[in-house]
Formats: structure tokens, sequence, C-alpha cells
């Protein structure tokens, strides 16, 4: 009898064993196909910072897509890039607009890349709980990391949008500026003197009807909208961290006219933008760049200043170093008056 009683409780040990170890796998598996995030980017030409981004980003995300908007003359280039990182899937990028100017005509490939995107990581062979849209010269920035009440975690989420801030300029070149450049101004105090965008970034919970509404947000979900408070998650934004790379981008876009998508309905509003056209395309024909640097240096704060210190004290321009866990450092502060 005790002999029948000890196999018995050996039965039972070990099926509830098996229990709690199968269906805690089962859990953590759960776990992971409903917040594994994917990351989509179109890239024009790449510089010494993006395999910057895309190793601080594989930390987090299950894969990133990369779409190449120039393959002719980037494809050797990206290729040995992503090569070594095996969770990079490369692709040619849409060329749709060829006859638009780049300010404009970027947009409407990115929409077309972030649908392909969509599609690509509903297949079950390579699956994604949820899809990032960001460009690369934006880190998606979570100062405690994940938890388990990080914004992919939110069951009745369908769609979250990220605040944007957007890095400080600085006098002397930058060849790194996710390194370089650690001051922001935050979308908080609002984005009046902001370079770039301030309207934030989304991210997709993914299902069938799910589709790109420009480059800032997503439609067709399933759930609801999450804003993610910024201490939370945030996406930094360096889009002209020096002179060199302001005149850069100002060539490449042109002589482009006051409406995006040439459509009148549709007024472009960032002065910054529209007076960067001007001055850096007349310095162009003439070659006399003093007015456009003039222009340039108006808007690199003078830290110090008065105006600098009341930024600072009012926390309108803060320090973010995103790059310093990899180091063990801190990774937000104020700054130093």
């Amino acid at each position: 009898m005790s002999r029948l009683l000890t196999y018995v409780t050996l039965l039972f040990i070990l099926y509830f064993t098996f229990k709690y170890v199968y269906s805690g796998d089962e859990h953590n598996k759960q776990q992971t196909s409903t917040t594994s995030i994917a990351i989509t980017t179109t890239i024009l030409r790449p510089d010494v910072s993006f395999t910057t981004w895309l190793d601080y980003h594989l930390q987090r995300a299950k894969y990133i897509m990369v779409h190449m908007d120039d393959p002719e003359n980037t494809r050797e280039t990206i290729e040995q890039i992503c090569s070594t990182r095996p969770n990079v899937i490369l692709r040619n990028g849409s060329q749709t607009k060829p006859e638009m100017t780049p300010e404009s005509r970027i947009m409407l490939r990115q929409q077309d890349n972030v649908l392909e995107a969509i599609m690509y990581f509903l297949d079950p062979t390579h699956p994604a709980a949820w899809l990032v849209h960001i460009d690369t010269d934006e880190l998606l920035y979570e100062p405690g990391g994940e938890t388990e009440r990080s914004w992919n975690h939110h069951q009745e989420a369908g769609s979250v949008k990220f605040t944007n801030h957007e890095a400080l300029p600085l006098m002397e070149e930058v060849d790194n500026p996710f390194v370089s450049c650690t001051s922001f101004r935050v979308s908080s105090g609002g984005t009046k003197h902001f370079m770039a965008y301030g309207n934030g970034k989304a991210a997709v919970r993914l299902s069938s009807r799910v589709a790109p509404s420009g480059p800032h947000a997503f439609t067709g979900y399933r759930g609801d909208l999450y804003k993610v408070p910024a201490e939370e998650a945030m996406v930094l934004h360096y889009p002209t961290p020096s002179y060199e790379r302001w005149v850069a981008k100002y060539k490449h876009f042109g002589q482009f006219g006051d409406y995006w998508y040439d459509d009148p309905t549709v007024p472009n509003k960032m002065d910054f933008m529209k007076r960067s056209r001007d001055v850096v395309q007349m310095a162009v024909k003439s070659g006399d760049w003093t007015e456009a640097r003039a222009f340039w240096d108006s808007w690199v704060p003078k830290q110090g200043s008065s105006e600098w210190r009341e930024d600072v004290e009012m926390e309108r321009v803060r320090k973010y170093e995103p790059l310093a866990g990899l180091l063990g450092a801190k990774g937000q502060d104020r700054l130093d008056l």
C-alpha cells in the first residue's frame, strides 16, 4: 500500500511539474509573440552613424527592415553593413514620384515602404506584433528600458504615439550626432523653435487592415490609441546637427515649393525649412555663403546666455544620452546652467 501511495505521489509531482513548466513556457512564448517589435526605415545614403543606429535598435527590436531610397548608388555599402546583422532585412525602396522634389517624394516613398513592411511582418514565417516607423536620424529611447508596463505590453492599444524631442545643433562638425548631440529641445516647451516636425512618431499593432497614414501615424488598427508618456518612451530626432549636414540636406532638397507634394491645399508651415531652402539655394547660385552661415549660426543656442539659462531652468531644454546605457552611465539629466 505504501508503495502504491509513493507511486501515486510521484505521478502527481511529475504531472504538476510538467503542467506549470509547460504553461510557463507557453506564457513566455505568448508574451514574446504579443510584444515583439519590428522597426522599418528608409535610408538615402549611410554614414558612420548608421551602424550606431542599427546596433542601438537591434537591442530592442526583433527585426529591422531597411529600404534603400537610392539602391543603384548605395547597395554595396548598405549590403556590407547589413550582412553581419542577420535580423536586418534589406529591400529596394519605392521609387514612386521621381519627378517630385525630394522633401515631398520621400514621404510618399516611406508610405509605400511601410506598407511593404506591414505585409512582411504579418507573414507567420517572420512575425512581429508591433511595427515602428522611424528615420535613420531618430532614436527610439526608453529611459527605463522595457518593462511589463512598456507601451508594447498595453493589451488594449492598437497604436501608440511617441513624443519627439529635437537635438540642438552644434557649431562644430559632427561625425556621429548620436554621440555628439546630448542637448534637446523638448516638445512640451512648444515646437516654435524646432528645425523640423514636432508632432511625434507612431507604432502600430499589426493586423490585416493596418496601413500607414503618412510618416507619423497609422490607420486601420484594432484597439485604442495610447499616447506614451515621454518619461516612458520618446523619439529623439537629430535633423540638422551641424552646419555641414544642414548644407548637404538643403542642397539635396533643391528649390522645392511652399506646398507639400506640390499641392496648394497642403501648405508647408515649417518656416525654418523654407528659409533654409532660400539661403542655401541663393548661396549655391552666387557662391557667397555669408548669409547662409549667419542664418545657421542664429539657430545654434549660445550656452551660458540668458536665453539658454532660462530654457534649461524651465526644462524646455534637457539632456539625453541614449547611448550612455551601453557604457553603464546615466541616460538623462538636467543640464548645467
